[in-house]
């Protein structure tokens, strides 16, 4: 049992979901063909492309459609939070190898960062031996996505679940619902470099407005990161959107042009000029409050984000920092004469006794640590106009962290936490510059 438990552990490690393997998968060869389907990833290999509905062969139309049903309802007793009837229906072998709170604890590691339940997106079958395959395909707010897999066994009992992340078609906000939003193309900054971008915008009356920067020098507008392209930007933008709260993100300059962008470029050019151009538009943007423009950076933007302000501070009504730490860089730049930039957290802090901040840190995070947070909290100390939030469990990006200190976690797909969104929505609505 030694391989197929550190198996089933890696999996629960890397996705968050349930791999349970019977015995007979760890039996002798004559007994493999019996086993729940345990692919090389840990599931069923796939027969078919993405949407469509093998035929099983095996297998009745009425017996097919009673599992679909069963599979529906325990899909939607799981976003619920009730386990009761499902937890029943398991097979002996895998009752024996579960506990409800390692379920329970499993789903919610997967379904963190989603909205409320909207409904069954799809359903889907397949048949594998003597195990029958239902995959469920559930859909939350924020265009978000999450698959539920039920393996059962010959007597019609569940032999093994798979929770994992899926795709949904994009679904913008219905006109007059409420937390309706739309989305439109725009475009950031001037020539030579203008900049593709996504303007988020609630419905209704206009709307406080964040900009959002992202991590890395050179990513897009979503700050897509990992193997599986999670897109922390566009989760805050959408997150942001339901709640009220309009947003505008754009791709970096080295993202968009990389190959005219070169490794001497400095601060101004890679992420100053573009966030203050972006700073000049929203202010001149007429479907959202000029009056309440904040910014907001993850990462090594964040990192400078006393020297944004600086030059912006009359038109921003306050920053959101997520992950970064308090460094001081001086560096020339050549704009239409040579110029010298700075920024210095502990100057910043100094000097400016009043302009609001909102420091957020992953508890979990291993390229900007606690540490780091808390000297943003001693440079900082006795400021009321700073609001300072930990997050247990949460990685660099503000989703689940997998544990490991290596970027390879940003490879399991997440999303960025509810509670992060919220936060961040709470402090712009209470609009901390009119304290």
């Amino acid at each position: 049992m030694r391989d197929c438990l550190g198996f089933r552990t890696r999996w629960w490690m890397m996705a968050g979901l349930i791999l349970v393997i019977l015995s007979v998968a760890c039996g002798k060869g004559e007994e493999k063909k019996k086993q729940a389907p345990a692919g090389s990833g840990g599931a069923a290999e796939e027969k078919q492309s993405a949407g469509s509905e093998p035929a099983i062969s095996g297998a009745s139309a009425a017996e097919t459609t009673s599992l679909e049903t069963r599979s529906r309802k325990y899909a939607e007793q799981i976003a619920g939070g009730l386990l009761t009837e499902i937890w029943d229906d398991l097979s002996p072998e895998l009752s024996n190898q579960l506990t409800k709170e390692g379920l329970q604890a499993s789903w919610n590691s997967v379904a963190d960062g989603v909205g409320a339940f909207e409904g069954i997106e799809k359903v889907q079958n397949e048949e594998n031996g003597t195990y029958r395959i239902i995959l469920v395909t559930m859909r939350f707010r924020q265009n978000q996505g999450r698959s539920l897999r039920f393996v059962y066994d010959g007597e019609g009992q569940i032999a093994g679940i798979w929770f994992d992340v899926a795709e949904v078609a994009k679904k913008e906000g219905e006109a007059g619902q409420a937390g309706a939003w739309s989305e439109t193309d725009i475009t950031i900054g001037r020539k030579p470099w203008p900049l593709k971008g996504k303007l988020t915008l609630p419905e209704g009356k206009e709307a406080p407005v964040v900009i959002l920067l992202a991590d890395a020098a050179d990513a897009d507008m979503d700050g897509s990161v990992g193997q599986n392209k999670n897109k922390p930007l566009r989760d805050i933008a959408h997150g942001l959107a339901e709640r009220g709260i309009a947003s505008v993100r754009y791709h970096r300059r080295s993202y968009e042009y990389a190959s005219l962008v070169s490794s001497e470029d400095g601060l101004y050019d890679t992420l100053l000029q573009d966030a203050w151009y972006a700073v000049d538009q929203m202010y001149n943007e007429r479907r959202v409050d000029r009056d309440r423009i904040y910014i907001l950076a993850m990462g090594k933007a964040a990192d400078y984000m006393p020297g944004i302000i600086k030059k912006k501070a009359k038109r921003l009504s306050g920053a959101i920092l997520m992950a970064g730490k308090p460094v001081a860089v001086t560096e020339r730049y050549y704009s239409q004469e040579e110029k010298t930039f700075s920024s210095d957290a502990s100057y910043f802090m100094e000097e400016n006794n009043t302009f609001p901040l909102l420091m957020m840190q992953g508890e979990e995070d291993f390229e900007t640590t606690v540490n780091d947070f808390e000297q943003w909290k001693n440079i900082g100390k006795g400021r009321s106009h700073i609001v300072y939030h930990m997050y247990q469990h949460l990685n660099h990006y503000f989703m689940r962290s997998s544990g490991e200190n290596d970027r390879k976690q940003y490879d399991i797909s997440g999303t960025v936490s509810t509670t992060v969104i919220r936060d961040i929505a709470a402090w712009c609505v209470k609009d901390p510059s009119a304290n």
